[in-house]
């Protein structure tokens, strides 16, 4: 069986606008058209996760609002097993994002986070399990220390390797601009035992160790690269949840990326979509 995964995070509302060309500042420009959809990073990569045959905590808060109880149903709805919810009296998590004509994004938060507040106490850590702190805060260190205490693989944001006080986690994922340019990867290796970081479209590279992993990017027809990255860390995470290798990881995690792109969505696809049209399997 499958490792348990805990996702800890937010969830949002995507007010999705899809543009012609990105705005110039005192134009006026009619959108290609506008929708609204689920989003928000941890969201995206606990919603894509529960579908690969991983047993999915989600641990997030939601306001007393219309759509906190909108965004609630589709939590409920979907294959996530353990559901741990803070409510706040504020209104939801609620972002713009704007997709240009070479179907980039461009993201813009509504509303007053309450991500730094959020904790995981109530998180019944076990050994062996995976406690994921997909967007990293420094708040998050006791909750950090107490899932490596239980004997838990612990994995920090990329960000976290710009905070000092992290000493120690088995993984560190994200983007290679969650963190300052100056700061180089291999300098932290004492800290975390691999990292990964995706470069857009040069695909991600893996250091540990003495070793670096580089993962091309696939080709594919881009529609809204919202959520590819989300997708990505959605695959690495099933990967070592599977046992797989982080050879075998990177390639998934690359795939469900590159399916994610040809689709108009924040959520990554389900991951029987991704198994269709890549011919890959989870099973070791």
């Amino acid at each position: 069986m499958a490792k348990k995964v805990w996702v800890q995070g937010p969830i949002a509302l995507d007010t999705v606008v899809y543009l012609s060309k990105f705005p110039i500042p005192g134009s006026f420009m009619n959108s290609v058209r506008t929708e609204e959809r689920t989003g928000g990073t941890s969201a995206n990569v606990a919603l894509g996760l529960c579908t690969a045959s991983v047993e999915t905590g989600f641990v997030s808060y939601l306001g007393n609002d219309e759509i906190g109880k909108q965004l609630l149903k589709v939590l409920e709805q979907s294959q996530i097993k353990d559901l741990i919810i803070t409510h706040f009296d504020d209104k939801t998590n609620h972002t713009l994002v704007l997709v240009d004509e070479k179907s980039e994004r461009t993201i813009i938060s509504m509303t007053t986070p309450h991500l730094r507040e959020l904790r995981m106490d109530k998180v019944p850590f076990k050994a062996g399990e995976i406690v994921a702190f997909v967007l990293w805060r420094e708040e998050f260190l006791a909750d950090l220390q107490r899932a490596q205490t239980a004997g838990c693989f612990t994995v920090v944001g990329a960000g976290a390797l710009a905070d000092s006080s992290v000493t120690h986690a088995d993984l560190a994922i994200g983007s290679r601009n969650d963190f300052p340019v100056e700061i180089n990867p291999l300098d932290h290796l004492d800290r975390f035992a691999s990292i990964v970081l995706t470069e857009g479209m040069q695909g991600a590279v893996l250091y540990s160790g003495g070793n670096e992993i580089r993962q091309p990017a696939f080709k594919v027809e881009v529609k809204d690269t919202t959520g590819a990255g989300d997708a990505f860390i959605a695959g690495y995470l099933a990967g070592i949840a599977h046992d797989l290798t982080t050879t075998q990881s990177l390639e998934i995690a690359a795939k469900w990326a590159a399916s994610a792109v040809q689709s108009e969505s924040s959520v990554p696809p389900a991951f029987e979509v991704v198994k269709e049209q890549w011919g890959i399997d989870l099973i070791p």
